[in-house]
């Protein structure tokens, strides 16, 4: 007992700084060693809802070129490997007038994910500008994911959340109209489940693998990528070359979800 409660003395002797420095490496190590071994498959975080998406049919809901990289790699590069995976993309990210080299920058950074190009689908439609101010018609939104099911007859529907992850309107959007149609329309090939992209706030948001820890809930579907998944979705994201611009490479650096990304599903 002697050793543990000397330990512990001299832990209150130091400095309130120092206690800092020591919470914050113990936090740091534990975040590494919880993280390598999950990645390693020591310690595992699937379940039935996870497994439930092997040798399944995904559709990726998305609103611009670059979503599928920034928000949704852990998930894509995981389930390209044991699912056919497919990509709809509502705009060609036109708001700087580069949208036709947007359109070539997805299909590159797909085929990196592992997504096929006749995988992929941009909408594309005027109705739906890349604009963070407009207004989308919901019902003619959800009459273009509705084709888009029945032509990939995909068994999991995965997008953002209602609060678009980044704020974003065409996140938002994308994802209401997602709620609307999925849970309400017969589709060709049976019934479609919905998960969703859990928002995170911003500290937790820019920490990269340190908010391991937060995503450990039973009830979420868990997608966590090795360092050598987390290099790959990198260079997928620098396909999309015009978008590249600094903060953009800072958030490829310490985003959370170029590293792990958990989904919810919608039961209704």
């Amino acid at each position: 007992m002697a050793a543990p409660l000397e330990f512990v003395l001299r832990l209150l002797s130091e400095s309130p700084v120092d206690l800092l420095k020591i919470a914050f490496l113990s936090y740091l190590l534990a975040c590494a060693l919880v993280y390598l071994c999950i990645t390693n498959d020591i310690l595992s975080l699937k379940s039935d809802k996870d497994s439930d998406l092997v040798k399944k049919k995904i559709l990726i809901l998305t609103a611009h070129p670059d979503d599928e990289c920034m928000f949704f790699s852990p998930t894509i590069i995981y389930l390209s490997k044991t699912s056919e995976v497919f990509v709809m993309c509502t705009t060609s990210g036109n708001y700087y007038k580069k949208g036709e080299e947007r359109k070539k920058e997805l299909l590159e950074s797909c085929k990196i994910l592992g997504v096929a190009d006749h995988n992929v689908q941009v909408l594309d439609n005027s109705a739906f500008p890349d604009d963070p101010n407009a207004v989308w018609d919901l019902a003619l939104l959800g009459n273009e994911m509705r084709a888009t099911i029945n032509r990939f007859q995909p068994d999991y529907v995965l997008t953002f959340d209602h609060h678009g992850v980044s704020g974003h309107s065409n996140h938002i959007f994308v994802s209401k109209a997602a709620r609307q149609i999925v849970h309400r329309s017969n589709f060709s090939h049976g019934a479609v489940k919905l998960l969703e992209l859990e928002t995170v706030g911003l500290l937790r948001k820019y920490t990269s693998f340190l908010e391991l820890p937060f995503s450990l809930k039973g009830d979420l579907v868990t997608f966590v990528s090795p360092f050598t998944e987390i290099l790959r979705a990198q260079k997928a994201m620098c396909a999309h070359n015009s978008q590249m611009v600094w903060f953009r490479v800072l958030y490829v650096i310490f985003s959370r979800y170029m590293v792990i990304n958990t989904f919810r599903e919608v039961t209704s």
